[in-house]
């Protein structure tokens, strides 16, 4: 655990001061506190930067980095996928432990980019997250509207997905 936790400080020293300086905001959701950054995808550091999110593991929570125009160009659709998508792989380390609930290549339903676990993991809690709060970003701390209980990750089942 301590290798793990000093790599993680390692990935976040790659990438700070730029990305842990940005602009962003913090939320508590479902027991798991994430950072939120709005970043160029450039910066990243750890992810690819033909990305347009990225979420690094930090204990019983993450930073996640948002291309900051794709986020704020998008629409309320692409918003909520992105960070929900993010919120997910949070989650999946957080309340899962990176079991990603033994998704295997189910997530292909939704492309080839979410076959990984991992992915298609993140992509259901996102979709699944629309299904139950709408575009409504409050309860991931991103503008107003009213409050949403967010999906549970454990419900979040290869049988369960959501289109």
């Amino acid at each position: 655990m301590q290798k793990l936790l000093l790599l993680v400080g390692l990935v976040l020293t790659a990438c700070a001061p730029r990305v842990l300086s940005a602009a962003g905001w913090e939320f508590t959701a479902l027991r798991t506190k994430a950072q939120v950054r709005l970043v160029n995808a450039a910066d990243f550091g750890y992810c690819s930067a033909k990305l347009v999110g990225c979420t690094v593991p930090l204990g019983q929570g993450c930073v996640i980095m948002l291309d900051q125009t794709y986020f704020l160009k998008g629409t309320p659709r692409q918003k909520t996928l992105l960070l929900a998508h993010e919120f997910g792989h949070c989650l999946d380390g957080s309340k899962l432990i990176y079991t990603h609930n033994r998704f295997g290549h189910a997530g292909e339903v939704y492309g080839p980019y979410y076959a990984h676990a991992a992915e298609g993991f993140a992509e259901a809690y996102a979709r699944a997250y629309i299904a139950q709060c709408g575009y409504n970003l409050a309860p991931l701390g991103w503008g107003q509207g009213p409050e949403c209980v967010l999906p549970d990750p454990k419900a979040v089942k290869p049988e369960n997905l959501v289109k």
